[in-house]
């Protein structure tokens, strides 16, 4: 073999990565047929499924975005994971949010705080939540009416957001939010809150359970959080907004492709055993042959989006390239994610509309993912502005 020769072929897996999308694709598969029961635990018990939690406990793969030096590991090991997982119809939601907030707490410290909530996702033993948006400035963070306040030797937190997934299953939230309402030039502050302080107020948002998980809105009236609480430096919440911001475009971005390949599959096998009229499948149709032949070509596109964005993530890349990279595969991911899910519910047809099969949530979780965690339209401002360097309006 020529020396020049890598290990492996170009833009193929490494084997530590290709080795840990077989673990987790044989996994995935010996829980698929529980997709809808696993998806209910969570909604009905508050907590992840405790078989297939420990699934991932045992394997390591909870903490596995917080250990780019580990073989197979980092935000690409824990992509392969999750995206394994919503190929058999199994969308984890808590595992991206936990994640991402970790790394970003790794990111900015302090150490202490880092190394308490790292260690307890890591383990499986924590989730954490984020609390960013609010009604009136949605994802625009500039515009955040919520005040996390220095107050002698602790922060008092005022405000409302909304929206935050899963408060009913976490041990911390990270709100983001003003240092001073009155002086716009103070900054931004994050603080890890507990959701059952004093002076929160927890309220369920009934949006039937999208991806698999509560929907709550948060208000705090002169909530007192200790100074320990605080992620990173006082005033510098943004330095903790953009590392958790790609860090969870990248792993929806797999979840993403994960759910358009399973509605993809189900699709392919419809559309080869569907007979309705004469002696050929429904699949020897163009109008469904050749959508599903162009969602197909797609999908290995994306995927090799995004692995190469979580790739670079874990290698220190550039902040600003991350950035754009990170909206550019969510963009993609979650466009495909709805085509896929809208075509396999054409395809499938009255079947696809029975509660029991799962189909629904996966076509509405598809259509939810286009307009968070961030909107399309927001990763394609970001896209225009900042990567192309198109002016802004004034």
């Amino acid at each position: 073999m020529n020396a020049a020769v890598t290990a492996h072929a170009p833009f193929e897996l490494a084997p530590e990565h290709a080795r840990l999308r077989d673990d987790a694709r044989r996994a995935a598969a010996e829980f698929a047929s529980r997709a809808v029961e696993i998806r209910r635990h969570l909604i009905d018990h508050s907590e992840m499924h405790p078989e297939l939690w420990a699934v991932f406990r045992d394997n390591g793969w909870a903490g596995l975005g917080l250990e780019p030096g580990r073989a197979g590991g980092g935000l690409l090991g824990m992509a392969i994971v999750l995206e394994a997982f919503a190929e058999q119809g199994i969308v984890l939601w808590m595992p991206v949010l936990s994640t991402a907030i970790a790394q970003a707490i790794e990111t900015v410290g302090p150490p202490a705080t880092s190394d308490a909530w790292t260690a307890a996702v890591s383990a499986g033993s924590s989730h954490l939540g984020m609390a960013a948006t609010e009604p009136q400035a949605g994802h625009n963070m500039f515009a955040v009416e919520t005040e996390i306040r220095r107050a002698d030797d602790h922060f008092v937190v005022n405000g409302l957001k909304r929206i935050t997934s899963g408060l009913d299953v976490v041990d911390r939230v990270l709100v983001f939010g003003r240092t001073d309402l009155g002086d716009p030039g103070a900054g931004y502050t994050t603080v890890l809150v507990d959701p059952h302080a004093p002076g929160v107020t927890v309220t369920e948002i009934p949006m039937r359970f999208r991806e698999g998980v509560r929907q709550f809105q948060l208000e705090f009236d002169n909530v007192t959080v200790p100074a320990d609480a605080l992620v990173g430096g006082e005033g510098q919440g943004l330095r903790t907004m953009w590392p958790f911001t790609h860090a969870e475009r990248v792993l929806t971005a797999a979840i993403c492709a994960g759910t358009a390949s399973y509605g993809l599959n189900r699709a392919i096998a419809h559309a080869k055993d569907r007979t309705i009229s004469g002696k050929a499948p429904i699949g020897a149709e163009q109008a469904i042959a050749h959508p599903l032949a162009a969602l197909h070509a797609r999908l290995t596109a994306v995927q090799l989006v995004i692995y190469r964005t979580a790739a670079r993530i874990d290698a220190g890349l550039d902040p600003d390239t991350v950035a754009g990279d990170s909206d550019i595969v969510k963009l993609l991911a979650a466009d495909l994610a709805f085509d896929s899910a809208d075509h396999a519910m054409q395809v499938l047809g009255a079947t696809a509309w029975d509660e029991r099969e799962g189909l629904i949530d996966i076509y509405l979780d598809a259509r939810l993912s286009r307009s968070g965690p961030v909107s399309n339209e927001f990763a394609l401002n970001h896209i225009a502005h900042h990567v192309l360097g198109l002016p802004t309006r004034t």
